[in-house]
């Protein structure tokens, strides 16, 4: 056998009753289900005790086996590979993509938002020495350190339609949420 079985009926038939995806982990003792199994990906999670993994992993686990062992137990032939489902692939690198790009971007953000506190916080050790020039350049400054720390905001706390909107570099960033904000 080429695939790896099925790991909710691999679950089933090891007597663990899912309901909706969710069952009492075998783990650990516990009276609220917190074991989850993802069927889309094949893996599971206990939300209790941490314990995660794939259908091999489970049955390494559940019968304290060794990796040798499990496949044998799972029908796998050994050192036959396991195909990949190029979806699930395609979406994993699609979420490590996205989350990098969040983050790089959050980062540059960061960095900016440091330099403007930085010069507010010369200008407001001494305010005086602020030109009519200086003080223009510095509310436009101020400005952008505003629009800066709605956008880290948003990274922290938005939709995900807002996060893609900021990647996308669109000037109207956050308009809808801007409308939302000021009618609350």
């Amino acid at each position: 056998m080429e695939n790896k079985p099925d790991i909710r009926r691999i679950i089933e038939q090891e007597g663990i009753e899912l309901k909706r995806g969710k069952a009492l982990c075998p783990f650990h003792d516990e009276r609220t289900p917190s074991f989850t199994v993802n069927e889309q990906k094949q893996t599971f999670r206990c939300w209790g005790c941490g314990e995660n993994g794939d259908v091999i992993t489970f049955i390494m686990k559940l019968k304290g086996i060794s990796f040798p062992e499990a496949l044998i137990y799972l029908g796998i032939s050994r050192g036959a590979p396991v195909k990949v489902n190029p979806a699930i692939q395609r979406e994993k690198q699609i979420q490590k993509n996205y989350e990098a790009a969040v983050n790089n971007l959050y980062e540059n953000l960061c960095q900016q938002s440091r330099k403007l506190h930085n010069v507010r916080v010369s200008v407001k050790r001494n305010p005086g020495a602020l030109t009519e020039q200086g003080a223009a350049c510095f509310a436009e400054q101020m400005g952008t350190l505003a629009e800066i720390e709605f956008k880290i905001d948003l990274l922290l706390s938005g939709t995900f339609e807002d996060k893609i909107i900021l990647l996308r570099g669109e000037n109207n960033a956050c308009c809808g949420t801007i409308k939302h904000t000021a009618v609350a």
